[in-house]
């Protein structure tokens, strides 16, 4: 029976670290980077999860796994790295249309 115990314990424990390390950014949380002028980018990472995304797809080459150590320009964007691996416009929406700004930059108003 205790032997039993500990591998039902065992195998909640590993359920929980799986299913926490399954998607991109905790639930209920967002990464911000300074952006710009344009302000602020805002990184959702349930809406990458909810596209099937876990952070390994990024985290093997794209991005460090560090906060804050990549600087990212547009220029990078437009050679494909960083967010531009898959904000293309073929994988993704593009980072270099117009019309999508403000979908990353949240931290400022879209002025009319």
């Amino acid at each position: 029976m205790g032997r039993m115990i500990v591998t039902v314990v065992a195998a909640l424990c590993t359920l929980v670290i799986a299913t926490g390390n399954a998607s991109a950014v905790g639930p209920g949380k967002n990464m911000t980077w300074a952006g710009g002028g344009k302000g602020a980018v805002v990184f959702d990472g349930r809406k990458h999860a909810e596209h099937g995304y876990v952070c390994k797809d990024c985290h093997s080459g794209l991005f460090s796994k560090k906060y804050g150590k990549a600087r990212i320009t547009h220029d990078e964007l437009k050679q494909g790295q960083y967010c531009g691996a898959c904000h293309n416009g073929n994988l993704a929406f593009s980072t270099v249309d117009p019309d999508k700004c403000f979908t990353c930059h949240q931290g400022k108003k879209r002025s009319k």
